[in-house]
């Protein structure tokens, strides 16, 4: 018998639960990342409240987590895996009147949840996305194209803003939420958004994001079409790690997408290690 918690505040959700995440943080950086995100600022991600759930049984023990940001997907974590916590994580959603968007997680837990919601709402789980989570300790010597690494300045935020908007119109599934030179300004006074620059023009972008317990995230990795096939992201990506390893975080880790090998093959390249795979599911 299991029963559902609730929060409203994201201190409890991230005191209780936490201990579930923190051994494994790439392969729960998702949850883990967004959780302590949410105990600075609970509207990190938007205006409506985050949904913070925990299914507990009749001891008291969690058998999964879950954590949503309206309008993006539901992230359900259950390791090991237990279906009766996932399924009564869906009755309670279900009783509450939740229509979700989608889900997303570890491939086996949201591979588990989308056939419980499909069964129980009858809404149709179509896989949308599927990713790679890696992770990186130290990295590996790479021939360097031309140009250099630069942390972006204030100054920086509309170009930043411009390319961010460009990489989710090119490759952004389900809902967006486009960048500002207001919305980059944060990234860039904590000194986590960073450009490759060749002769003067900047060809490359990509952010740390999501900092975890030991570990940092290296996302929104984009180069323009125009400056594709010269090295510049992969050698980004190679020196903004070295950068985070520098400030003292013990890991780097990163998403790729499985339909995409070229940047598999790149990241490798660096140094950065399969952990797991993630799905995510849009419900019709």
């Amino acid at each position: 018998m299991f029963s559902i918690t609730s929060f409203d505040n994201a201190h409890l959700f991230y005191e209780q639960a936490h201990h579930l995440w923190k051994a494994a943080e790439t392969r729960n950086n998702l949850i883990l990342g967004l959780s302590l995100r949410l105990t600075s600022n609970l509207h990190a991600y938007g205006e409506a409240m985050p949904l913070m759930a925990l299914v507990k049984d009749e001891n008291g023990e969690i058998g999964a987590s879950a954590l949503m940001t309206p309008p993006f997907a539901l992230i359900v974590q259950s390791e090991p895996l237990n279906k009766l916590a996932l399924e009564a994580l869906a009755d309670a959603l279900i009783a509450d009147g939740l229509r979700l968007p989608s889900v997303n997680g570890v491939d086996e837990a949201s591979d588990c949840f989308a056939e419980i919601w499909q069964e129980k709402t009858g809404q149709q789980a179509r896989r949308i996305v599927n990713t790679r989570a890696y992770e990186l300790r130290q990295v590996l010597p790479i021939d360097y194209p031309a140009g250099r690494m630069k942390i972006a300045e204030e100054s920086d935020a509309q170009i930043a803003a411009d390319m961010h908007n460009a990489m989710i119109e090119e490759v952004i599934l389900g809902p967006r939420r486009l960048a500002t030179e207001e919305s980059e300004m944060e990234n860039i006074r904590l000194k986590r958004t960073f450009f490759w620059v060749d002769g003067g023009e900047v060809v490359s972008i990509t952010i740390a994001t999501r900092p975890q317990i030991k570990s940092i995230c290296v996302g929104g990795v984009y180069t323009p079409p125009r400056y594709r096939r010269k090295g510049y992201a992969r050698a980004l990506v190679a020196e903004v790690s070295k950068e985070l390893l520098a400030r003292g975080y013990e890991l780097t880790n990163l998403f790729t997408d499985l339909s995409n090998p070229t940047s598999n093959k790149i990241y490798q390249e660096i140094g950065y290690q399969p952990v797991c795979d993630y799905h995510q599911y849009e419900f019709n």
